[in-house]
């Protein structure tokens, strides 16, 4: 997939929400992906939590870059750090600041 993106894209992501899905993207050989809800979250798209520890475990099964995305906020953040994610995304963390 990288190799037929085109000059017009930089980084593809995929979005997902259980090893399945990153495994996909792993396959396609996107640049990264993104795994939510890895927390509690009041996103209207957002599914049960995945938790810190399965969450984890799914980005340290796969080559892909996984961002953790899902009730990400500055107090909880740190809980991620050391756990394989290559990053986090948020929203609502910056809402707070």
């Amino acid at each position: 997939m990288p190799s037929a993106r085109g000059a017009a894209f930089r980084i593809v992501t995929a979005a997902a929400h259980d090893a399945k899905a990153v495994a996909r993207a792993n396959a396609a050989g996107l640049d990264a992906c993104v795994l939510s809800p890895v927390f509690p979250s009041t996103s209207a798209s957002a599914q049960g939590e995945i938790g810190v520890f399965s969450a984890s475990q799914i980005a340290r099964s796969n080559a892909i870059p996984v961002i953790a995305l899902g009730g990400v906020t500055a107090r909880n953040a740190t809980r991620l750090c050391g756990r394989g994610f290559a990053g986090v995304a948020a929203v609502d963390a910056f809402l707070e600041a």
